[in-house]
């Protein structure tokens, strides 16, 4: 039987991201299409880290009419993984941590490839585009991967109590000057990876993301990840995403979905290769 509390909290978060984008279409510049392949094009180039952040110098940074940097458009930009800052990118693992991540490696399929939304972080460091649409009130960010969405709230600093686990999460947001600070908590533990490479976190996972605008090409958000029961100490992580010229293509994960026979655990297929026969050295992810 269908839960009515979860069919209505799922119709009006619909509902709500749909209102906000018509209010905002019209204080938008609409999206110029790619000239030299279109969207489709665009987006597999963004996939295999080839974006385009179009021609010229950077102008400075747009702001809306309240004077807040402005963090609308289309983003891509090589993907990134959870070590990426750290010292001989090795993650300071608990034994817990350890053991989560070798069974990832061992056990477990990558959840994407089933078609399970990837969440957080792993959407803010996956390589596919995603659309951010701001206004006074809310950032929406579109990601291409999975078609899927999150809404972080501009007028709300406080977490819900006991927020029930989603794999985006709870967020409230303030601003520091120019930088948009976004704390996220309420992020599920299970049937989620951090990143592309099977990384794991816990139920207890606390994020927060800084994001700023340096100029009109470049967005930047700075990652700080706390997890005590998988990881001993913060740390963080840095990306650089740039402006591109075409819209999120619509990701239908789950039709031709030939991943579900051949899956092995980690990230390997079950004769030890990923995605196609490729291998992860040199090969086509």
């Amino acid at each position: 039987m269908h839960n009515p509390g979860f069919i209505l909290r799922t119709s009006a978060k619909a509902l709500s991201l749909a209102l906000i984008l018509a209010s905002m279409a019209t204080a938008q510049a609409p999206l110029k299409e790619d000239n030299s392949g279109g969207k489709q094009l665009a987006s597999h180039e963004a996939r295999s880290g080839k974006t385009r952040s179009g021609q010229g110098t950077a102008g400075p940074t747009p702001r809306t009419p309240d004077d807040k940097p402005d963090f609308s458009g289309t983003w891509a930009g090589h993907g990134g993984m959870l070590y990426d800052d750290l010292p001989g990118k090795q993650l300071p693992y608990t034994a817990a941590g350890k053991a989560a991540y070798d069974y990832n490696m061992t056990k477990a399929p990558d959840p994407q490839s089933l078609c399970i939304l990837v969440g957080e972080p792993r959407a803010t460091l996956d390589g596919y585009p995603f659309e951010i649409i701001q206004s006074p009130k809310r950032v929406a960010f579109l990601y291409e991967r999975d078609s899927s969405w999150r809404l972080v709230p501009l007028d709300r600093d406080k977490h819900q109590d006991s927020p029930d686990p989603t794999f985006f999460g709870d967020s409230v947001s303030h601003w520091e000057g120019d930088t948009l600070v976004v704390d996220v908590i309420g992020i599920k533990g299970e049937r989620i990876w951090s990143d592309n490479e099977g990384h794991p976190q816990s139920s207890g996972l606390h994020l927060v993301e800084r994001w700023t605008r340096p100029d009109s090409r470049t967005l930047k958000v700075v990652l700080t990840v706390e997890d005590p029961a998988y990881y001993s100490k913060t740390f963080t992580v840095t990306r650089t995403l740039h402006l591109q010229k075409y819209e999120p293509a619509e990701f239908a994960c789950d039709e031709f979905n030939i991943d579900r026979e051949h899956l092995g655990p980690g990230l390997g297929t079950k004769d030890g290769s990923r995605g196609y026969g490729k291998g992860i050295d040199g090969g086509v992810q």
